[in-house]
């Protein structure tokens, strides 16, 4: 026995090894899949462009910005857009429309096919989570559900991005919801001078003012409300913390959007984000989700500014990007720690958790949160390690993303 222990022991250490290089060979791999899903998209917006098809342009361009997050370029097409889709009716014709439909066609099904080879190529390997997020992405583009044009749909997107690295199926735009969402953010625009709409009133609506309707106050009670665009809303969202946790709920099927323009500014108003609509419990879906994700790229680096305010009184609201580790199903989370590392350094920040929440009126009952005291270095890479008890027993996660060189 003695004998062939040293061997044993070497050909555990190749495994690991070899298990490594595949996974990092994954990411390599899925990084081409993206970058090719990109110049596509690049493609299909420029087309857009030049037929004046400005919507749809919208909604091009924003993917291409997500997964080139550094491309100035891309980010000054997507502002021209989005003024353009606000203020022109776009008539195409339809042979140049059904050129577009049929550019989007083929797109999705050459990287569904090409993300479920990968799917298989992960397999081989025993790459088991890494074979699951493949099999989500053919999935979400061999799926045909359809999204609204213009900034509604493009700020879907916006989510639909954030949910696929973070292994979760993607939402789409409900009409319902969108319904009393948008009754809410007109009721929002006409009581704007009102003192009852400020702060956390945003969320109310009062039956003695105009604009008032059963819809919207509902959609008020369950949504996040921002002061921006519906794109830069939801990305605005996706950098705080209490109002990203319902965005990423495993089982949210559709979100409703709706946007009123205060008129001093075109893109100066209320967007209200509808997140009620969660289905059934989707018992393949991730129950501990982790953002940023794992592997993530491209990642902004600062916090986005929220209301209530998790920073501690006096704190410079000039922080990092808040990194969250949400427990969706309910368990009891105590001893929560969380270490935040770039190159060796340990980042200094605040710690929130279900056990010592940042604000004792309003609790975080699911999260492990942490937000670095300044804003996080760009293209840096980072590393993240929580430990703590759940239902009693010890729990550990670690992983790793990337920044860019975006604040927000």
């Amino acid at each position: 026995m003695k004998v062939f222990l040293p061997a044993a022991i070497l050909a555990l250490c190749s495994l690991v090894i070899f298990a490594d290089d595949a996974a990092t060979e994954f990411v390599k791999r899925a990084k081409k899949l993206d970058q090719e899903e990109g110049l596509g998209r690049v493609s299909l917006a420029t087309h857009c462009e030049s037929i004046k098809m400005w919507k749809a342009a919208v909604e091009e361009w924003t993917r291409v910005v997500e997964i080139f997050p550094d491309n100035k370029e891309g980010i000054d097409h997507l502002a021209k857009a989005q003024q353009k889709a606000d203020i022109v009716e776009s008539r195409p014709l339809p042979e140049e429309v059904a050129t577009h439909t049929a550019g989007v066609a083929n797109l999705r099904k050459t990287l569904g096919k090409k993300w479920r080879d990968l799917a298989a190529w992960a397999k081989s390997k025993g790459l088991g989570d890494e074979e699951a997020t493949a099999i989500a992405m053919a999935e979400d583009f061999e799926s045909v559900t359809k999204t609204s044009n213009g900034p509604k749909g493009a700020s879907v997107a916006v989510l639909n991005a954030a949910r696929r690295k973070c292994k979760l199926k993607p939402v789409v735009l409900g009409e319902k919801l969108s319904t009393g969402a948008q009754k809410h953010a007109d009721y929002l625009i006409k009581n704007d001078a009102h003192p009852s709409t400020k702060g956390l009133g945003a969320h109310h609506e009062d039956a003695t003012l105009p604009g008032y309707t059963e819809e919207g106050a509902k959609a008020g009670m369950e949504s996040d409300i921002g002061t921006e665009a519906p794109p830069q809303a939801m990305a605005g969202m996706l950098a705080t913390f209490y109002h990203r946790i319902p965005l990423l709920h495993p089982d949210l099927k559709e979100v409703g959007i709706g946007y009123a323009s205060s008129g001093a500014d075109r893109w100066g108003g209320r967007c209200v984000i509808d997140y009620e609509g969660k289905g059934e419990k989707d018992e393949k879906a991730p129950r501990i989700v982790a953002y940023p994700a794992e592997n993530a790229t491209g990642v902004i680096k600062s916090f986005g500014g929220e209301e209530p305010d998790p920073l501690p009184q006096g704190a410079d609201p000039n922080a990092g990007l808040p990194i969250t580790l949400t427990f969706f199903d309910a368990p009891t989370v105590t001893g929560a720690a969380m270490e935040v590392r770039a190159g060796g350094v340990l980042e200094d920040g605040y710690l929130s958790s279900p056990e010592k929440p940042a604000r004792s009126d309003f609790p975080n009952e699911d999260s492990i949160v942490f937000i670095p005291k300044r804003a996080l270095s760009g293209n840096t890479k980072y590393h993240v390690k929580v430990t703590a008890k759940v239902n009693d027993e010890d729990y550990a996660k670690e992983w790793d993303f990337t920044t860019g060189t975006k604040d927000r």
